[in-house]
């Protein structure tokens, strides 16, 4: 159920059932056909499983009609874009993924001498690069491409930070699903953004490139998920619809924010390639005795692409517990390792604040992936804390578990300031895709939540005061009839709800 047809239903009916007739709108489509490429069949399984729309309802958005996607996103405002460069005889060929309507459509040529320029290990650093890996160029990039307007629209500048988390959330499930597919993917974050953009053609486009994902595939039959029901895009070499080009309002949005971001400078951490878990384990030793968690059996695990369009953001949660089993299976994807190229960048930690869980004690729990386990830390909240410090957003009342993604972030912002916050967030984010996959696999519900007090929620985890807390999950049996307000147009996640005019 959609918050417009709570606030106004009668409005939406007379809408969507006045009947309209333009026979210039009468769209006459090409037929799609697939490139040449033999890539295209398991590029478009990465792209449908990784951030394509999957089953469910449709919610509104004014006069958008939308489908949620497979990963989160704040207030479903899906500030992120997708290109992807197939490598050919001649260079590489690059397509835009348009989600909404499915296709691939091409969008420019890239010469392979750019694009080895732009992946060259320390292009566009400040401090001396590290001599070029050996060995050939990817067979495909998949750029992940933040455009901060679309939630800065409606959360201010803090829809910066929402940008970077929800293109965390979308670079992880791509890798993720390039992996499943049989392709080897990293993910680069230390890149020149700015040349970035000129090699993909966004330049004055007030678009952000994220991260690049390399894709080599091995050789000998590639696999597809032929067994999924997800949205399979087509493939156009017919150029698509242009990007939509930026208002005054965006512009001026966008020159805010080039201080903070890494658009505005090289890169100041040459890479350093590695493979990483999103979360590091606890520093120093916490009270208490540990409460172990057990590893999910592997006949009972489910591949990632089902989990992946399993996965659904909760609405609200039933006073129900959850099984000490079902909250190991959802932690237990934090023990996996993604190749990136950024392995001694900052990793951030997590606590947990369990509400009801069976056999675990309520309180504050440090999570140790190295031992899988929950290390004590803290007594439990009083009552009311928990709604209080998640800006009294409903859907957390009856979580039986609270989720903090926390780093002293303030010790990280130095001379790589931009950069650290890049990568911190980028962790962050894929460390609640891990435990949103894991949700899905377990039957848990999980809500991604980016409005909170940060100080009162690392009062609820009993964190140093020099931890900052980067994102927060709630977790617990998923209420089906439970409304998500954060979809509305005000922003109910920070403060302002439907009977809220502040």
């Amino acid at each position: 159920m959609s918050v417009e047809d709570l606030t106004d239903p009668l409005a939406r009916f007379l809408d969507e059932t006045r009947l309209r007739f333009d026979p210039q709108a009468v769209p006459v489509a090409p037929a799609p056909r697939h490139p040449a490429h033999p890539l295209a069949a398991v590029l478009s399984d990465v792209l449908g499983v990784g951030y394509g729309e999957r089953g469910g309802p449709v919610f509104t958005r004014g006069r958008l009609s939308l489908r949620a996607r497979t990963t989160p996103s704040a207030g479903a405002r899906y500030p992120v874009e997708v290109l992807v460069a197939v490598r050919n005889p001649r260079g590489y060929r690059l397509h835009r993924y348009d989600t909404a309507a499915n296709c691939v459509d091409a969008f420019a040529n890239v010469p392979g001498t750019e694009m080895a320029a732009l992946l060259a290990p320390g292009s566009g650093c400040t401090r001396p690069p590290v001599p070029p890996a050996a060995g050939p160029l990817p067979d495909a990039v998949i750029a992940v491409v933040g455009r901060p307007w679309l939630s800065m629209e409606k959360y201010g500048r803090r829809g910066y930070v929402y940008t970077h988390l929800d293109g965390g959330h979308a670079t992880a499930n791509l890798a993720l699903a390039a992996a499943a597919s049989g392709l080897r993917p990293t993910v680069r974050l230390r890149f020149d953004r700015r040349h970035a953009a000129a090699v993909l053609g966004l330049a004055g486009a007030c678009r952000e490139p994220l991260a690049l994902i390399t894709c080599h595939a091995p050789a000998g039959p590639r696999r597809t998920h032929a067994g999924t029901a997800h949205a399979r895009p087509v493939w156009r070499e017919e150029p698509g619809p242009s990007l939509e080009p930026p208002g005054p309002a965006e512009q001026e949005a966008w020159r805010g924010v080039m201080p903070v971001s890494a658009y505005r400078r090289g890169v100041l951490r040459v890479p350093c390639p590695g493979s990483v878990r999103s979360v590091e384990a606890p520093a120093g030793h916490e009270p208490g005795g540990p409460v172990p968690l057990a590893d999910p059996a592997p006949a009972t695990a489910l591949p990632f692409p089902e989990a992946a369009l399993r996965r659904t953001s909760a609405k609200g949660f039933l006073s129900r517990p959850l099984t000490t089993a079902a909250l190991a299976g959802t932690l237990a994807g934090l023990r996996h390792e993604l190749p990136v190229d950024h392995a001694d960048g900052p990793a951030p930690r997590l606590r947990l604040l369990v509400r009801d869980v069976d056999g675990i004690p309520a309180g504050s729990y440090a999570y140790d992936p190295d031992a899988h386990r929950l290390l004590p830390a803290g007594a439990a909240p009083a009552a009311g804390a928990v709604l209080a410090s998640c800006q009294n957003q409903e859907v957390v009342r009856n979580a039986a578990a609270l989720v903090a993604v926390h780093t002293p972030l303030r010790t990280l912002l130095g001379p790589a300031g931009q950069q650290a916050l890049a990568e911190v967030h980028f962790r962050a984010a894929t460390a609640a895709q891990h435990i949103c996959l894991g949700a899905a696999a377990t039957g848990l519900g999980a809500t991604c939540l980016g409005g909170f007090d940060s100080a009162r929620v690392g009062s609820l985890v009993a964190l140093d005061a020099d931890e900052e807390v980067l994102y927060v999950l709630a977790l617990g049996v998923p209420d089906p009839a439970a409304v998500k307000w954060d979809r509305a147009a005000v922003a109910y996640s920070h403060g302002r709800g439907p009977h809220r005019r502040d």
